[in-house]
């Protein structure tokens, strides 16, 4: 039982169900909310949650939702066994949908499944038998935006709780003129039209809707000689053709896009870029390239979490905080004299006891390069447990793999180690084989026979059946464990290629091979 699961679940509400063509299952209007629920939580506490989240009375609700493996059904949400299903069965998200029956109808903004229209204009719910109330004879719509919509059903604006924060009417009072931009923008997503800009200053901002002949506006003004502006007039009302009200969308502004999926991505940090695409085109109508999904990602977690240079400004409080609370712990940081980070490392304590009771002497030290804007690399210590298991000792990040850095790398590994002799194992760089020589001394060190193999393998210039009987010699060669087996592999391999040979002679066997590797008698494999 996974009982420490949480999923976000998107409440859909107010619309229809419509199927498409591949079976899946789309939503069409209405209004969504989202709720985070973890594995265990009952039927009834979900229902409470829920009904909350979209503010209507539960007793006449019913919930559905799709599965991963199958997002053509829906499932009945009855009972504590599928809400713990559907929890089970979703990674990160799922998609719950409600229902309220009322008179054969909806109440509320809430649709039945047998309901498939909405007329908003007129705040009642039709049949596709009934009359289309609010087309006129000209062939216009008149409309309000989503937000409007919501309030007037008493339920929550689409997506995201950050679109509670669009324009609400004349006299609105906001921090700034960004803040006041940023919720002109969410509301043209809200309402789905877009908007220019007739004057677009700190002081004063005038916009419209793009649409011909529509009198949507808004004007806003600076208050005095503050950065606080107000809402000074807001006409909330479109009139657009039905070929405009087919072709509108927001225009895509991705650094104000992201606003919408703040909450998603504080309650889901692993929302993936290709569900983003998904979500704005079916919430918004707005389609977004994978690389403008990503885009907004990056910007969202940028204003939840900072940007990424700053965390470098509490290096010195986090290892000072790791050593207090954590004893034994080692936390070193460097930087250059221009104050900029170079170096850090870290050995948990628990690690490093763990280590000094319960492993074998023998540490394995890699390096990858980190991706990002600030690259750099990551050093690793690894060692050995009594079960052969990997059991992490320290790392470190540095600005690049060089003889400087791993030999300050090897000195904080020398220090935790202390008198104990240990063997590290390692690939084969030069400013590998240089440090450890002078930290830890020659004779400790072990090459990586996966490393060795790869560089051996690049020599082979033959078929598969040539290549695959190479290398069963040069295994022979590194697990022979007398001297006499040694050289019986090598004579085998010098029979096979008498370059193969030559070029493991000149490899340092002493290194790598067993019976070579005085470190290696009376011990198990590396």
């Amino acid at each position: 039982m996974e009982s420490n699961k949480s999923i976000y679940c998107y409440l859909y509400f107010g619309g229809e169900i419509i199927k498409a063509d591949d079976g899946s299952i789309n939503y069409k209007g209405g209004c969504t909310n989202g709720i985070c629920i973890n594995q265990g939580i009952s039927h009834a506490e979900f229902v409470s949650k829920a009904s909350k989240k979209v503010q209507i009375d539960p007793s006449s609700l019913s919930f559905k939702c799709t599965l991963k493996f199958d997002k053509s059904l829906l499932q009945p949400l009855d009972d504590d066994d599928d809400i713990y299903n559907m929890v089970l069965f979703n990674d990160g998200f799922s998609r719950v949908y409600v229902f309220e029956a009322h008179n054969g109808g909806v109440k509320q903004g809430v649709i039945d499944e047998q309901s498939t229209s909405v007329n908003v204009e007129n705040n009642h719910f039709s049949s596709p038998s009934s009359s289309s109330q609010g087309v006129n004879d000209d062939n216009t719509i008149q409309r309000h935006e989503v937000v409007s919509r919501c309030i007037e059903f008493e339920a929550i604006p689409p997506v995201s709780s950050t679109l509670g924060k669009a324009i609400s009417g004349s006299g609105q009072i906001f921090t700034n003129a960004d803040e006041f931009r940023n919720a002109l923008y969410l509301t043209s997503l809200a309402g789905r039209f877009n908007y220019k800009f007739k004057r677009n200053s700190l002081k004063q901002m005038t916009a419209c809707c793009t649409a011909g002949g529509c009198p949507w506006k808004i004007t806003a003004r600076g208050v005095g000689a503050t950065k606080i502006v107000r809402v000074h007039t807001f006409e909330n009302k479109h009139n657009h053709s039905a070929q405009e009200e087919s072709s509108s969308v927001p225009a895509l502004r991705p650094n104000k896009a992201a606003l919408v999926i703040d909450d998603m991505i504080r309650a889901n940090p692993d929302y993936l870029p290709r569900q983003i695409c998904e979500d704005f085109e079916r919430q918004h109508g707005v389609k977004l390239t994978y690389n403008q999904a990503w885009k907004c990602k990056e910007k969202a977690k940028e204003r939840i979490f900072g940007l990424p240079h700053n965390s470098y400004k509490l290096l010195p409080w986090l290892c000072k905080q790791l050593m207090e609370t954590n004893s034994g712990t080692i936390a070193e940081w460097t930087s250059s004299d221009k104050g900029n980070f170079m170096q850090l490392f870290i050995a948990h304590g628990f690690s490093v006891h763990g280590f000094l009771m319960g492993c074998r002497p023998i540490i394995s030290i890699n390096s990858s390069n980190l991706s990002g804007p600030h690259k750099g690399a990551l050093f690793s210590a690894l060692a050995y447990d009594a079960d052969d298991d990997m059991f992490p000792l320290a790392y470190a990040i540095v600005s690049s793999e060089n003889y400087y850095n791993w030999f300050w790398f090897l000195q904080r590994l020398k220090q935790l180690v202390g008198e104990m002799e240990v063997v590290i194992i390692s690939g084969r760089h030069h400013a590998i084989i240089r440090s450890v020589a002078e930290v830890f001394g020659v004779e400790n060190h072990a090459y990586c026979f996966r490393h060795l193999k790869e560089d051996f393998s690049h020599q082979l210039m033959m078929g598969r059946e040539g290549k695959d009987n190479a290398l069963k010699l040069l295994d022979a060669v590194a697990y022979a464990r007398l001297e006499i087996g040694y050289n019986s592999a090598m004579e085998n391999l010098r029979r096979f290629d008498a370059n193969l040979a030559k070029w493991v002679e000149d490899n340092n066997p002493e290194h790598w091979a067993m019976s070579k590797f005085l470190k290696a008698l009376g011990q198990n494999e590396y």
